[in-house]
C-alpha cells in the first residue's frame, strides 16, 4: 500500500469514529484482541477523531 493510500484510510477511519456507534464497535473489536499495542493504537485513533470533533478537556493538549 503506498502512503496516498494509507493516508486516505487513515482519514476515512478517522472520519469514521466520529460517530460514536462506529467508535463503540471499534474500540470492542480493539479490545477484544487484548494486544496493549492494538488498544493503544485504537486509542489513539479515537483521539484523533474526537479531537477533530471539537472534543476537549480543559487545557489538555494532545500529541497525538
Amino acid at each position: 500500500m503506498d502512503t496516498r493510500q494509507e493516508t486516505q484510510y487513515q482519514q476515512d477511519l478517522i472520519e469514521s469514529l466520529k460517530n460514536p456507534g462506529e467508535a463503540a464497535a471499534y474500540f470492542e473489536a480493539a479490545m477484544e484482541e487484548k494486544d496493549k499495542e492494538i488498544i493503544l493504537l485504537a486509542l489513539r485513533n479515537l483521539l484523533r477523531a474526537y479531537q477533530g470533533a471539537g472534543f476537549r478537556h480543559g487545557n489538555i493538549s494532545l500529541n497525538i
